[in-house]
């Protein structure tokens, strides 16, 4: 049994605290993550990104979104680990 809300607010990347994140958060339960390294998401470092994230981002218009969308992907791989799933809010 795990916690109803797990709220996930590191400085910088939250990717490193992701796995016990999702492992911490109920069935059902809610998982809110914050990620302050927009630089590394928005593409100023595209290799720190794909280390961190496993995704390679990319210097666009539409950068912001595209971060949001590595993010996601991040979670979903982590909860995929232990035959869990997200749906996004």
């Amino acid at each position: 049994r795990g916690f109803d809300v797990v709220d996930l607010d590191p400085y910088g990347s939250a990717a490193m605290f992701l796995d016990g994140a999702v492992q911490a958060v109920s069935d059902g339960g809610l998982l809110c993550v914050t990620c302050t390294d927009k630089a590394v998401l928005c593409g100023k470092n595209a290799e720190t990104c794909y280390g961190k994230y496993g995704s390679m981002s990319i210097r666009a218009p539409y950068c912001h979104e595209y971060a949001v969308r590595i993010v996601l992907q991040a979670i979903e791989h982590s909860a995929n680990r232990y035959k869990r799933h997200i749906i996004p809010l």
